[in-house]
């Protein structure tokens, strides 16, 4: 299956910033809490958990979702290179959640270079590791390159929609994420 273009992911997802004053939870008509957007850079080659993903976040309404295919194209998104060159239509992530296993340049591979080679303080960017492995050695090399949180995706939607969830309101409501540039 073909994955989502990436400005298709950021369009359907975009959630206007100025009805949110930054620092400043307010309640939404659904009980949620609503924070100002977190920018979540989504790096997946696998359509369906694309689609899975962009449904769950959708549905919180507190993130803007920005989605590449694979490690290559994450880099450029991070570098600003070609047609991510224009930060205010691809700002820098705040949270990025990778897959491991990718075409070009796997999730590890990226993950080193981000924290060894990237430009500014883009090293510092929390990353949220979203795999089908559980294999030991992934695990473990993954925390060994600076991985923040290593979770298995689970087969069942239910599950995985809820950690979707979970994932989306800790990130935007509940922790502080470093400025990054």
């Amino acid at each position: 299956m073909r994955a989502l273009s990436t400005k298709a992911a950021q369009t359907q997802l975009k959630t206007p910033r100025k009805s949110v004053k930054h620092g400043i939870s307010l309640p939404s008509s659904d009980g949620m809490v609503c924070v100002e957007p977190t920018n979540f850079l989504l790096v997946e080659d696998n359509s369906n958990d694309v689609y899975l993903v962009q449904h769950a976040f959708r549905r919180a309404k507190n993130c803007h979702l920005f989605v590449v295919s694979d490690g290559e194209e994450a880099v450029e998104y991070m570098i600003g290179k070609g047609k991510f060159s224009d930060r205010a239509e691809y700002p820098l992530p705040q949270v990025i959640l990778l897959d491991i296993k990718l075409p070009k340049m796997s999730g590890l591979e990226f993950l080193e270079w981000l924290r060894k080679k990237s430009p500014g303080t883009q090293h510092v960017v929390p990353v949220i590791v979203m795999s089908s492995s559980n294999l030991e050695k992934d695990v473990q090399h993954a925390y060994e390159l600076g991985v923040n949180l290593y979770m298995v995706k689970p087969v069942n939607w239910r599950q995985f929609e809820e950690r979707m969830k979970l994932l989306n309101m800790l990130w935007s409501a509940h922790v502080e994420k470093p400025h990054v540039n």
